[in-house]
């Protein structure tokens, strides 16, 4: 999926999470990733806008900008400068409520509200600095090490930034054309640094970094010896169980395709809870807890190597070592070259010089979180009651 549609996913379900976007936007979800099962109405209790209950109504003033009304801040008001570069409040506000947004989603899946924790309004507040100094230190970064846009890329921003669905969305956030291309920008921008910064491990290297850390991928058919509270069974049904997994592991020692008949007795047999969430197998590191024993005989096994019987305090395991597959791979590439590019930003920022502007200090973030609420609500209501008019609809 193109970047700008991912982002243009984000510009809509943030509108929708904070003012229970009312216009058609059904493409986005609150993960800002198309879902054609999107209603275009979310919940508010699974959003990020907060319970209608929180806090006393408030009438927007639409004949102000969104800042305005929300915090009181012009959007070209400076309010960070990072290595002599201005950080304006349409781009930090923006980043700002997004962390609220991400933050109320969280709260509410325990039915909490985030205006409910005003000692999280630093923190939020902090998350949104943050942020915008992180992306202000990607694009100066890309420029010094010559990894700027490509053609290509600056031709899909270009697209995205034509798309008409910002005409609405743009005023929702106040946002200046600057800050709307230094958000298209991001992924782009990103990717060319984490490119210029990290490399590609070859498979020695990988192997090294799986064994450093502990990681392997297994298969197990558990016949336990303990109930459902975990306490021991008889001695009869204990030998019967044993028996049973005896009778299994020759089955598949005899088996000409091993791999398949695993998965036949572990589908028919394994009294693994797991199970069905698992039906490919485990994937643990160092830091996973395990049952004593489990852990010793997975690492004991190459890879495609069946076990013998492993007795631990739950039962009669039979183990398969698998290989990483491909996609695995490749998601440990990413996740190790995001990592050493993420050990570096932190460098780079702790040593970048960075001016916070007075009217930080004086932000209200919670409630700029619900003003921007209301704003966004009523501004929605007024596009979707123009729009007829202005598509030539019946009035």
């Amino acid at each position: 999926m193109k970047n700008w549609k991912r982002l243009l996913a984000l510009f809509l379900s943030g509108a929708m999470a904070l003012s229970l976007f009312a216009c058609n936007s059904g493409d986005a979800n609150a993960s800002g990733y198309p879902d054609d099962s999107s209603s275009g109405s979310p919940d508010s209790a699974a959003s990020g806008e907060p319970s209608p209950s929180a806090t006393p109504e408030i009438v927007a003033d639409l004949s102000q900008s969104a800042l305005e009304f929300a915090v009181g801040l012009s959007p070209t008001d400076v309010l960070l400068t990072v290595n002599g570069d201005e950080v304006q409040a349409s781009l930090l506000c923006y980043f700002l409520g997004q962390a609220c947004i991400q933050t109320q989603q969280y709260m509410s899946s325990f039915g909490m509200n985030l205006t409910d924790m005003p000692d999280m309004a630093g923190d939020l507040l902090e998350q949104g600095v943050q942020l915008s100094l992180y992306h202000t230190i990607v694009r100066q970064k890309a420029a010094e090490l010559g990894c700027l846009l490509t053609d290509d890329q600056t031709a899909e921003v270009k697209e995205g930034l034509a798309d008409p669905q910002l005409e609405n969305l743009i005023p929702l956030w106040d946002l200046t054309d600057e800050a709307v291309q230094f958000i298209f920008e991001l992924n782009p921008y990103y990717e060319n640094l984490l490119n210029a910064v990290t490399h590609e491990l070859s498979e020695e290297e990988l192997e090294a970094y799986l064994d450093e850390q502990g990681e392997f991928y297994v298969k197990h058919i558990l016949l336990k010896t303990t109930d459902d509270q975990e306490q021991p069974l008889d001695e009869a049904a204990v030998a019967e169980k044993k028996q049973l997994a005896e009778d299994l592991l020759a089955q598949l020692q005899a088996a000409e395709d091993m791999p398949a008949k695993f998965d036949e007795l572990m589908n028919e047999y394994s009294e693994d809870g797991g199970l069905a969430t698992n039906p490919d197998g485990y994937v643990f590191n160092s830091e996973d807890s395990l049952v004593g024993g489990f852990r010793e005989a997975a690492l004991a096994l190459e890879e495609g190597q069946l076990s013998g019987l492993v007795e631990t305090d739950y039962g009669y395991h039979i183990m398969l070592r698998l290989a990483f597959t491909d996609e695995m791979k490749e998601s440990y590439q990413t996740t190790i070259r995001q990592d050493d590019l993420e050990e570096q930003m932190n460098q780079w920022m702790e040593e970048a010089e960075v001016v916070r502007a007075d009217a930080l200090s004086t932000l209200d973030t919670l409630d700029y979180y619900v003003r921007l609420a209301a704003y966004q609500q009523a501004l929605s209501e007024q596009q979707q009651a123009d729009a007829p008019l202005e598509s030539g609809g019946v009035g």
